[in-house]
């Protein structure tokens, strides 16, 4: 199984060098920023882009959310809310993590965007091997929403699955946003206490 996906992750890496990640970036911003979806949620958890990631970061000039990144500690994830008086420091993974404070309580996120190298139009995610979001939305309301934010030339029908697996609700492109054949709670960010 894991040298399926060894040779999958290859193949998308291959994709993604063909594209154009700061334009794709950038339609998949506005595409967020026009979601109404987006705009009822007040806790949105980011993650910061390495390589050729797509970078969601321009999200940070919405004054309306409260933004959240990952902090990796060992084998664990946790989420940190971003302070813009503070810097970026440099993570494991040479990942760039926030000096915030760890959010305790979890159900207060809103919406979560995951990174992926590809995508399928069930909502599974082709991660870069390491577990680390799968083991993370373990413990995610399922009123959060999850989003992969991905090119439509890397959402593919199907991509190899394990049961550890998580599926997220959402995929958004430079193009549109696809509902995933995921379940979805659509009352999420209805909740008054999450606007606080």
């Amino acid at each position: 199984m894991n040298r399926v996906k060894d040779i999958l992750r290859k193949n998308a890496k291959l994709i993604r060098k063909n594209i154009d990640v700061h334009r794709c970036s950038n339609a998949i911003v506005k595409n967020i920023l026009n979601w109404d979806l987006y705009k009822q949620c007040k806790n949105v958890m980011l993650f910061y882009p390495i390589g050729s990631e797509y970078s969601l970061l321009q999200l940070l000039e919405d004054k309306s959310k409260t933004f959240l990144f990952p902090h990796v500690e060992g084998e664990t994830m946790y989420p940190v809310i971003y302070d813009k008086t503070k810097d970026f420091i440099t993570g494991s993974f040479g990942i760039k993590e926030p000096q915030g404070e760890k959010l305790e309580d979890y159900s207060l996120i809103d919406m979560i965007f995951v990174p992926a190298l590809a995508a399928d139009i069930k909502g599974f995610r082709l991660g870069y091997g390491k577990g680390f979001y799968d083991r993370f939305l373990e413990h995610i309301s399922s009123a959060c929403v999850k989003v992969i934010p991905v090119s439509s030339q890397l959402v593919f029908d199907s991509v190899t699955t394990e049961p550890h697996d998580k599926s997220c609700d959402y995929l958004i492109t430079e193009n549109n946003i696809i509902k995933t054949n995921g379940i979805l709670n659509d009352s999420v960010c209805q909740n008054p206490e999450h606007r606080k």
